[in-house]
């Protein structure tokens, strides 16, 4: 671990962007703006884009501004409409003014040290992108919930390395978020990389980005805690109705994921990459059926059956390598009437215990 940077140059510590969407979260910002003040490494300017909710949230931002020691680093955007987290986050990307970019929600707070864990790394392997592993923390108690931990160091370098390693099976060698990444802003501006979607818009940029990546490294070392909350944007269980246009909206967005598979058809992980977009609409399926009954609007199987398109034509799935027969048997599903194939799927979620 490096030791803590009291002075700095640019030339040596590249500036650092922290990017903080800021939304109805007056319960949770001044202790996420707190633990980015109080970072080790200086060199940062913190970007909180203000997607205009309508608490007391950026009254906050603007007291820590006026008020703390280091409130000079703190600069403001503000959108002209509600745009969502997705689009705040494209306001970040192109208005960061660092070498380096950095996402954290703002109802979460990261260690003190985080940004001076990823940097070090960063620059001395020149990464596209610098992943450390997370803790998750309930709301209230502080308790310490299951934790995403990597389980050992890795330094992944060379066209395609990367994706081969994300796509090495079905299952998440990755976490699917984007906060405690420190983007290179020269890998996202120059693959145009950018956020789309309302729902689930984590899972597409990750759909996007990771078979860009030429360098990357990997940490055991907890630099963010993820904050748990049962009215998080996230979550489903605790309430009664659920609008119909989140499902919708997650739908959308798996929509484009799927059009988008065919650019890395040449790609020799190509196979897997088409199918975890499957096996992840496959399980927004799933939720979907799970919540119906609580959706403010009914939600037809035509528009799950839809959600399941799959994103590979016959003749390619023909000449995969892996997971042929799971393939075959989803891209069957797709071509059912559709009571049918929705009858299909809840059998196998229930099976599974995904419903």
């Amino acid at each position: 671990m490096m030791e803590p940077i009291s002075q700095n140059t640019e030339e040596q510590y590249p500036l650092v962007t922290i990017g903080i969407p800021v939304y109805n979260v007056e319960p949770y910002i001044e202790k996420c703006l707190l633990s980015v003040l109080n970072q080790t490494y200086q060199n940062i300017e913190i970007l909180v884009v203000d997607d205009l909710g309508t608490d007391h949230s950026m009254q906050v931002v603007e007291n820590l501004q006026k008020n703390h020691p280091q409130g000079h680093l703190i600069r403001i955007v503000r959108h002209t409409t509600n745009q969502g987290i997705g689009e705040a986050r494209n306001t970040m990307i192109t208005e960061c003014k660092g070498q380096y970019l950095y996402f954290i929600d703002s109802d979460d707070f990261i260690e003190t040290n985080a940004v001076e864990i990823l940097v070090a790394q960063a620059i001395k392997h020149q990464t596209d992108v610098a992943i450390a592993s997370h803790r998750r923390v309930a709301l209230g108690t502080g308790e310490e919930l299951p934790t995403y931990q990597y389980d050992t160091y890795r330094l992944i370098q060379g066209e395609d390395a990367f994706a081969n390693f994300v796509c090495a099976d079905l299952r998440w060698h990755v976490a699917v978020v984007v906060w405690n990444i420190l983007f290179s802003v020269d890998f996202l501006r120059r693959n145009n990389l950018r956020f789309a979607g309302r729902k689930d818009e984590d899972a597409l940029f990750l759909s996007d980005f990771y078979s860009e990546v030429k360098s990357a490294v990997i940490m055991p070392d907890i630099t963010y805690n993820y904050v748990s909350r049962p009215d998080s944007i996230m979550g489903y269980m605790a309430r009664k109705q659920i609008p119909i246009r989140e499902i919708r909206e997650r739908f959308h967005t798996d929509s484009m994921m799927t059009s988008r598979c065919a650019r890395l058809k040449d790609r020799t992980f190509y196979d897997v990459h088409c199918a975890r977009v499957v096996k992840h609409k496959f399980r927004a399926v799933c939720v979907a059926l799970r919540h119906r009954s609580r959706f403010s609007e009914r939600l037809s199987n035509k528009e799950m059956l839809q959600e399941l398109r799959h994103p590979a034509t016959l003749s390619e799935i023909l000449k995969f390598k892996r997971y042929k027969l799971f393939h075959l048997f989803f891209f069957t599903i797709s071509k059912l009437p559709a009571p049918l194939a929705i009858g299909t799927i809840w059998v196998v979620g229930k099976t599974i215990k995904w419903i």
